[in-house]
């Protein structure tokens, strides 16, 4: 996983000369998008550090498992839960994701009983979450990214 990029291949680790130093490049190739590609340099440690290794197929059970216990509060604060949310989103941890999902999805519910919609900032982060955790569950798991989200739905939230 890299960041919002998604699932990603590392299909190369090149140099390139930038004026008169080299720098080295891990080069990775979106999964899910064969036009993109996405150099990151070896020496830049933020860069570097959001690049994840996919989750396995039992740990995502057992996130899944906790999460479908673990009860999930709503931040009504529209900043501190925006920054939460991106801070989140960036790291990529799909454990972490998970959690903003579930938090998301619920309060989703919650408006929509009261006759209301997500806040647009709120519906964007959901849509970001949304893909990343379909893009690495399906590579994990190898279910169609399509039924993803609806698996999911159906393990961690009761009564969905």
């Amino acid at each position: 996983m890299y960041s919002v990029n998604g699932v990603c291949e590392i299909t190369q680790i090149t140099e390139r000369e930038i004026g008169k130093k080299k720098i080295r490049y891990y080069v990775l190739k979106p999964v899910y998008n064969d036009t993109s590609t996405v150099f990151v340099p070896t020496d830049n440690e933020n860069l570097v550090k959001k690049m994840k290794k996919l989750i396995t197929s039992s740990q995502l059970d057992d996130v899944i498992n906790d999460l479908s216990k673990r009860n999930v509060k709503w931040n009504s604060d529209d900043v501190l839960r925006k920054q939460e949310f991106r801070n989140i989103i960036s790291l990529g941890n799909i454990s972490d994701i998970l959690v903003v999902l579930k938090s998301l999805w619920l309060h989703s519910l919650d408006q929509m009983n009261k006759g209301r919609k997500l806040h647009l900032s709120d519906e964007i982060f959901l849509k970001d979450a949304e893909k990343m955790v379909k893009e690495e569950i399906s590579c994990v798991i190898g279910v169609d990214r399509d039924d993803i989200i609806p698996y999911i739905k159906k393990k961690i939230i009761v009564n969905c």
